[in-house]
């Protein structure tokens, strides 16, 4: 049923030219939503290089949540599986670079609550990986 879907919505995007979101949004890959509340984004910008940042964001990511979808060159990542959100929240991680050494970081979603998790736990991540703040210590045994 999914490959017959999927193969529909190629043939009639390719056939009548529907925009190729229509096709994303059926299949729940559609960034639209995140992009268009990104003007109440949660942002830092770090005076670091576009791939820094981006390298760094996806080592912290991967020790938090799963990254749904990632594209480099357009500089967005989509999280999912924040704590204490629903697991299919989409979280949208936006790179824009301002020059060649200096990076925002823009935090969108849907939920504010996981859009100020996602935040709060990046940030600090990435304030550790650039030496801005000591690393956190480990918690004593009991």
């Amino acid at each position: 049923m999914i490959a017959f879907l999927c193969s529909s919505c190629t043939v009639v995007n390719t056939v009548v030219g529907i925009p190729v979101e229509i096709t994303k949004t059926l299949w729940g890959s559609s960034t639209r939503a995140l992009d268009q509340v990104r003007d109440k984004a949660i942002t830092k910008t770090y005076d670091k290089p576009y791939w820094d940042c981006l390298r760094s964001a996806i080592a912290v990511v991967r020790q938090n949540w799963v990254i749904f979808k990632k594209d480099e060159i357009k500089g967005y990542m989509v999280v999912m599986r924040v704590q204490g959100a629903v697991n299919t929240t989409e979280v949208g991680i936006f790179f824009v670079e301002l020059s060649d050494h200096q990076t925002r970081i823009e935090i969108s979603s849907l939920s504010t609550n996981a859009k100020r998790k996602v935040a709060q736990v990046l940030f600090h991540g990435l304030d550790i990986a650039f030496g801005i703040v000591a690393p956190d210590l480990p918690e004593p045994s009991k």
